[in-house]
């Protein structure tokens, strides 16, 4: 009789522990966590996302659900290049998006999607990652030039959708890019 009940209180407590094992745990979520969690890209440039973005001051952006960015528009909208692993704009790429501003400004029904690129070389995450970030850093750039935010969408395609399929320096260089698809509201 002893027996017994000494086996079944070991089938208690067993039972007993597997399932307080098996319970979730809550984990709290700090500012800090998230920001440690992110990839980091390989770069000396200590620029992140929060320093191109005020959340503050750079709306969220809206749904681009039936809008055509494949029409037919009679204004082209330059590309802006970027360097090897690179999201931050240079002269060149501040040049050409002053210049496309000026189009923009004069085109006020013009909706603009931005498509983030980059060259063949890493992965598939890592550079849809990447080009989100260049699309983000032109989209901030637009905002910031007065061009109102619920005209301009972002997607990125990473390395699915190269200009040039070569794979030399000067192909790769075609391929990190912020390329401007059209429609008109």
């Amino acid at each position: 009789m002893k027996s017994r009940l000494l086996l079944s209180g070991c089938f208690m407590l067993l039972a007993l522990f597997l399932i307080g094992g098996c319970a979730k745990k809550a984990v709290k979520v700090t500012p800090d966590d998230t920001r440690a969690s992110r990839s980091t890209r390989p770069s000396d440039d200590s620029e992140t996302d929060s320093d191109l973005m005020d959340s503050g001051t750079i709306p969220m952006e809206k749904s681009s659900r039936g809008l055509d960015f494949g029409s037919i528009v009679n204004v082209a909208l330059e590309d802006i290049y970027f360097g090897f692993d690179q999201y931050t704009l240079t002269n060149a790429a501040l040049s050409t998006l002053a210049q496309n501003v000026g189009i923009l400004k004069s085109n006020p029904k013009i909706m603009v999607q931005i498509e983030g690129h980059a060259d063949e070389r890493g992965t598939v995450e890592y550079n849809l990652a990447l080009g989100q970030k260049r699309a983000s850093a032109v989209r901030t750039y637009l905002i910031n030039a007065g061009i109102d935010s619920g005209r301009i969408f972002t997607i990125s395609y990473g390395k699915e959708r190269p200009l040039d399929p070569g794979q030399t320096e000067e192909a790769w260089a075609k391929n990190r890019r912020a390329h401007f698809a059209l429609a008109v509201k």
